[in-house]
Parts: C-alpha cells; structure tokens; sequence
C-alpha cells in the first residue's frame, strides 16, 4: 500500500483536530471509499481493531528485532529502495510503497524531501517526534509487509463490510483505511513518535493548522 498524501484541500485550513490515535484513525476510516457501508455505531470500534493490531506488531517486532526499521528490514529481506521519480496522481504525492510480489519498499526522494522541509520547523519536529521522515515512511511500509504476510490474512479482509446483497447471498469488500491506520499505530509505537503519523497527513494536505504553543499528543496508545 503506497504512504500517500492528498494535497487537494491544501487551501482550506480547518479547525484543528485533536491529535488522539482514535481521532486521527477516525478521520482515515470516514475518508475511505466504502466508509457509508459502516453503520456509524460500529466505527470507532474498527478504528480501535486497527490501533491495537498496529501496536501488537509493533510490540513483537520492537522484541524480536529491535525498534530500528532499516535492520528490521534486513531481518525480514524486505529491500529498501530510494528513487528520484516523481511520484503520485492527480493532486495526490506518494511518499513510499511497498510492492508484496518483489518484497521492496520504495521511497521516492522528490517527496520525502518536501516532507523534510515541513519537518524542519522546530515546532512541528517537536510535536511529531522526528525531523525526517525516512525511518517513519520504512516503518509504515513495513506493517504493510507484516499485514500481507500474517497467516490470519491481511487486517481488511477480517474486517469485511457490505457491499451488495441479493437474498441470501452478499458480496463483500475489505477498507483498505484499515491498514492505514495500522500501519501508522505501528510507526508510532516502533519510533515512539508523540502523535499517529495521520496527522502529518492532515497538515501537509492544508486539513489542520500548525499546532498551538499549548498543543500535547496523548501518551501512545497501547494494546
């Protein structure tokens, strides 16, 4: 699944959203394409599924390899890639993908360093926890490798909604936000970084203000 960015809303800055993991997870599930499949009483409960099953990984990954993503993924023969291709679609970047059938994670440079730049403020580094994304983007794309990987199957597919149904039969579809916001549970607790990568997400797409001097991220959430 590539990390990307949607930038179409870059010239409407909203309120600021709190920066909880179950707030951020929350925006990424009302933003995926089948979230009207969700009754409204059942969404915070996925939103909290994906939370727990990013830490969980984190956990067991943190205490077999460490929390260093790069070595994690040579423990894994997962390959790490870095292009200088231009990324993304429409109005959309891609920061980083991780491909299942060659087991590769590319990082484009283009992007990153966009991404960098946002970071390099004092303010915002303070409040995410890191000033350069490579390690955050090597370690999202790795729980997508874990997800494909886990003999229970991919975190959608357990999750399935909806989305046709004729009698007695119905056709069903996984939420690939699901994996999103797994994967960036588990960048958060693998880097113990102060806030869900989301809303690194939010700021670059103009969708929250910068943070306030007062601002404070809750502690990580853990399983």
């Amino acid at each position: 699944m590539p990390l990307s960015y949607a930038v179409r809303d870059a010239g409407e800055c909203r309120p600021f959203i709190a920066a909880t993991p179950e707030s951020l997870g929350l925006s990424m599930l009302l933003d995926d394409a089948l979230i009207h499949r969700v009754p409204d009483a059942g969404r915070l409960a996925l939103v909290d599924a994906a939370l727990v099953e990013g830490h969980r990984w984190a956990a067991a990954v943190d205490a077999r390899w460490g929390s260093d993503p790069v070595r994690i993924a040579e423990r894994c023969d997962v390959r790490i890639e870095e292009v200088d291709d231009l990324s993304g679609y429409g109005t959309t970047l891609v920061f980083a993908d991780y491909a299942p059938s060659t087991r590769t994670i590319t990082l484009y440079r283009p992007a990153l360093a966009r991404l960098d730049r946002l970071l390099a403020a004092p303010d915002i580094a303070t409040h995410v926890g890191v000033d350069t994304c490579r390690g955050l983007f090597i370690a999202h794309e790795l729980f997508h490798h874990f997800d494909c990987t886990d003999a229970r199957g991919p975190l959608a597919r357990r999750h399935p909604v909806t989305v046709l149904r004729l009698g007695r039969w119905r056709l069903t579809s996984g939420l690939t936000s699901l994996a999103e916001i797994a994967a960036g549970a588990f960048a958060q607790s693998l880097l113990r970084l102060r806030v869900h990568p989301r809303w690194v997400d939010l700021l670059v797409a103009g969708r929250v203000a910068s943070p306030p001097a007062s601002f404070n991220a809750e502690p990580i959430l853990r399983p």
